[in-house]
């Protein structure tokens, strides 16, 4: 309700796990000292599938900018539309932005990069599309970042090596193409990273032999050539996850190992993607496998 925006002193407004159906009111941004601010999870269903709540829906209000103070916002799982205002650069103490599971489009702003103190950016599941600014470089205290199940398109920008504190990199299930940066090797706390389902193409960087990955998620992609060996041979490596063989005469990694079962009884695909080098790829320490299609 609008009367919300009296309670100037407030620092908590959490109403997350119900069963709201409302915009966000204007004036949100005249809770001058509001430190967290949860709406999250207000989508709900039966046990059926039934949608029982929408929600909150409509857009951000640009007014979120005036929040100071705010360390946590969260709308994840809801119905959230427009645009993410460019005023989420204003909020230099935010360290959680969750927004994911709704139904945003249009671009991320440039801005966004100024909230230097994020550590979890999640904006996975909604309809965000454009390129991924380099800009994002700026945000080194990112521990999480999730793009995942979006509309983004270019090139994954070489400024993501400077991300050093991130344990964990999601773009999955986006349009990104080009090779994968050689800069990725430079976070030394990367421990998973998922880039399956773009149009990447071009070689494993050599360089991600040198961080301590659990998990590495590369299928639906061009890749050509084999996975790094010392890859195959990391102490920290649990799951990879890749279309495993591909190629016009099989060639096999000799001196790779085996971290898991592989089948790769795929059949080969037509030449596509990299055209600059002949086509073949092979995973033979991935834990799963995909075929080509």
């Amino acid at each position: 309700p609008e009367s919300l925006s009296n309670l100037t002193r407030l620092k908590v407004l959490d109403v997350s796990l119900n069963y709201l159906n409302s915009t966000i009111i204007d004036g949100i941004g005249t809770l001058a000292n509001l430190e967290i601010l949860r709406l999250d999870n207000n989508y709900r269903i039966d046990d059926d599938g039934n949608v029982e709540s929408i929600g909150i829906y409509g857009s951000i209000p640009d007014l979120i900018g005036n929040l100071s103070y705010l360390r946590e916002l969260r709308m994840d799982n809801n119905f959230v539309g427009g645009s993410l205002p460019t005023t989420l650069g204003d909020l230099k103490s935010l360290i959680t932005l969750r927004l994911e599971s709704n139904d945003l489009h249009g671009i991320i702003p440039t801005t966004l990069s100024n909230a230097v103190n994020l550590q979890y950016l999640h904006l996975w599941s909604n309809y965000l599309s454009g390129t991924l600014n380099s800009h994002i470089g700026k945000l080194t205290q990112i521990n999480e970042f999730f793009l995942d199940d979006n509309e983004l398109t270019g090139t994954i920008p070489s400024q993501i090596g400077k991300l050093l504190n991130a344990t964990y990199i999601s773009l999955a299930n986006n349009y990104f193409d080009g090779v994968i940066p050689s800069e990725l090797g430079n976070l030394q706390n990367l421990e998973k990273l998922e880039l399956h389902y773009n149009n990447l193409y071009g070689q494993v960087p050599v360089t991600l032999v040198d961080i301590p990955l659990v998990q590495l998620q590369l299928q639906g992609n061009y890749l050509y050539g084999d996975i790094p060996v010392g890859m195959c041979e990391s102490t920290s490596m649990q799951y990879i996850s890749a279309n495993c063989a591909a190629t016009r005469r099989p060639t096999p990694s000799p001196t790779s190992k085996s971290i898991g079962t592989i089948d790769t009884n795929f059949a080969l695909p037509s030449p596509t993607a990299s055209p600059t080098f002949e086509y073949r790829w092979s995973c033979n320490c991935c834990t799963y496998c995909f075929p080509y299609y």
